[in-house]
């Protein structure tokens, strides 16, 4: 029985996610032609502002320039990302590192092929009355789920500062809009969030404890494939990637433009929110996406994998053979 079918059957849940991104997928499909741009359908995890080069790329039309007509698919959470890539749901994956290695450790098909950002862009945020880290004692921190990279933000933090895991409790919250939610209304008193949210809260007069990208590298922001897709559309894989590097450059050279795409997918109504996430996530995107591996070291010792040789991970061939090519040389 292969992995993404043990890890498929966990759940009906996933299950019928996973139907249902099927179904997205079918009904774009109606009425292309083979002459037409070939369509990726590309997952991404969550509704941040360090989704921007997947946006951008849809929405300045710079996958057309190489072919490509990419379509992101908002697939919740890390694992169903993967389920959803294994089963050819999607072609692409936009997501942390930490999904795709936590799915090849248990022998997932799956390769990272470039980072746009090697920190984690969250922050660990609390409510008013709690001004520093040391008062989280005997307090409840609300993270999306066990194992993914909020958890580890969380771990990493209460690390630094001393802190045993026991003396809080930590608990499964939701996404970042229900867990904004849960920490507004006192249900939680502290959590992981990113931008908007970051901004939002802020205003609602809660703390920032910590710059968890101030900790460690994290291969945050990460293009995951399978191994059978990089072998058997190799040209398209590139293209995909050449597609990646132009959308960078354009979110770090055009603000308004970013910006305005942004909104779009932000639907935030707070414009000074917005111009917060944009400046904050234009100055940690990397313009060369290379996957930190220092980074994966850290993940792997996460995982209780220290063992590990991070470049099992990793597939940095296609990003050598651009950077060969002197494509990388316009955008520098």
């Amino acid at each position: 029985m292969s992995w993404g079918n043990l890890e498929m059957r966990k759940s009906i849940f996933a299950s019928v996610e996973l139907l249902a991104i099927y179904l997205v997928v079918l009904l774009r499909c109606g009425g292309a032609s083979a002459t037409e741009l070939t369509k990726i359908y590309a997952g991404y995890g969550g509704i941040a502002g360090y989704q921007m080069p997947l946006w951008v790329i849809k929405e300045a039309d710079i996958g057309k320039k190489y072919g490509v007509d990419i379509e992101p698919l908002l697939i919740s959470g890390g694992a169903l990302g993967m389920q959803a890539l294994l089963a050819n749901s999607i072609q692409l994956s936009q997501n942390s590192a930490s999904a795709a290695i936590g799915a090849a450790l248990r022998g997932a098909p799956i390769a990272l092929v470039a980072t746009s950002e090697n920190r984690m862009s969250a922050e660990i945020i609390a409510r008013a009355e709690i001004k520093t880290p040391q008062q989280l004692i005997g307090k409840k921190i609300g993270i999306l789920r066990f194992g993914g990279s909020n958890d580890t933000g969380i771990q990493w933090a209460l690390r630094a500062w001393k802190i045993d895991p026991r003396q809080v409790t930590i608990l499964q919250s939701g996404a970042t809009n229900a867990r904004l939610l849960a920490l507004t209304l006192g249900q939680i008193d502290a959590t992981i969030l990113s931008y908007p949210e970051i901004h939002i809260a802020r205003k609602r007069g809660m703390n920032v404890l910590a710059d968890i990208g101030e900790f460690s590298a994290y291969p945050n922001t990460s293009w995951m494939l399978t191994r059978a897709f990089i072998e058997k559309q190799r040209p398209l894989a590139k293209n995909l990637l050449r597609a990646q590097i132009e959308a960078i450059h354009y979110m770090r050279t055009n603000r308004e433009g970013s910006i305005k795409i942004l909104k779009k997918y932000l639907r935030v109504d707070d414009a000074e929110a917005t111009d917060a996430t944009y400046e904050f996530f234009a100055r940690r995107t990397d313009a060369i996406p290379r996957t930190n591996l220092e980074g994966l070291k850290n993940i792997l010792r996460e995982m209780n994998a220290p063992q590990r040789n991070p470049a099992e991970f990793v597939d940095m061939s296609l990003l050598d053979e651009i950077e060969k090519e002197g494509f990388m040389q316009r955008f520098r």
